[in-house]
């Protein structure tokens, strides 16, 4: 019976260790539906030729508006509903497609970089703002908003569609010879001011997320508490407002936020040293009383035995 157990044991280890026999062809992944498929602003004009199907196939596709199911429409104005099959003719449709659209885009002028809107300074802060008020309160408040210039199109698009992600490291320190984008404008001594406001954003952000993982698990030991649910059980928005408060370029103001923050991830870190120096506490106390009981059973045993073997009446007669 051992010697068939072995056989299979060994047959089954070889056809595990011998894939080969069953190889299973790789199978590509299905593609991803086009969440602009009805959109007929996004359709036209990615087929345009030059300039505008870069901006929609380069530069939008690879933003942030793109993921958040902002489309053209979504800044430009239009009417992305309509089809084609709706219509006489393509100049109908582009006619009915252009209706509404944004007045703030109509007038263009020409530029090294083709023809673009004429749309600038604190403009741009106010037609961002649009969608991104508080950002935008904070932004005019600064003395970028109060020259217009850099517009928040120059920090986060670089001039493009592009929209990247709201990171710290948009916040460029590179020297001008390094092509650095703030030190065009900003001196050495300024530039100090920079560096630190983009290091107080950074350690604030990762103290957050560093906070939040000690909080969860201390949740995972069924402690909690409304204080420090406050910033982790609403990291997100947290986040968020850091990121409001450094558009204005207030060191004194993001400081005090930042020390705030620190506040509760410092109070964070304290409570999960205590409850885990606690838990390690009621383990060795567990240990412990088991080892007592153990050490109990044993005794116990010892003097069973001991009763039987020494005490019996059937032995004190032999």
């Amino acid at each position: 019976m051992t010697i068939y157990i072995l056989s299979v044991c060994m047959v089954a280890a070889m056809s595990i260790a011998s894939p080969a026999d069953k190889t299973i062809a790789p199978t590509e992944p299905a593609p991803k539906p086009d969440r602009y498929a009805d959109n007929a602003c996004v359709q036209c004009h990615r087929d345009l030729p030059g300039r505008s199907s870069e901006i929609v196939e380069l530069q939008w596709k690879h933003s942030v508006h793109y993921d958040a199911n902002v489309g053209c429409d979504g800044c430009h104005g239009g009417n992305p509903a309509v089809r084609a099959n709706q219509f006489e003719s393509v100049d109908a449709l582009k006619r009915a497609a252009h209706q509404q659209r944004n007045p703030e885009f109509l007038t263009m002028r020409r530029s090294s970089d083709g023809i673009v809107s004429a749309t600038g300074g604190r403009s741009v802060s106010y037609f961002c703002g649009k969608c991104h008020d508080q950002i935008k309160e904070k932004h005019l408040g600064s003395p970028h908003g109060d020259f217009g210039d850099p517009t928040c199109l120059y920090c986060h698009g670089q001039g493009s569609h592009k929209i990247t992600d709201a990171t710290p490291q948009i916040i460029d320190t590179a020297a001008r010879a390094e092509a650095g984008r703030c030190s065009p404008c900003h001196d050495a001594s300024t530039m100090t001011v920079v560096r630190r406001i983009k290091q107080t954003l950074t350690d604030t952000e990762q103290r957050i997320n560093e906070s939040g993982q000690l909080y969860a698990e201390l949740e995972s030991w069924g402690y909690r508490n409304l204080e420090l649910e406050q910033l982790h059980h609403h990291a997100g928005e947290v986040h968020s407002k850091l990121r409001q408060i450094f558009h204005s370029f207030n060191m004194r103001e993001i400081d005090n936020f930042a020390a705030e923050i620190q506040e509760v991830t410092d109070h964070t870190t304290e409570t999960y040293e205590m409850i885990k120096r606690q838990r390690a506490v009621r383990r060795q106390q567990t240990v412990m009383g088991l080892l007592a009981v153990c050490l109990l059973l044993s005794f116990a045993g010892l003097l069973v035995y001991y009763k039987h073997s020494f005490l019996d009446p059937h032995h004190a007669e032999v």
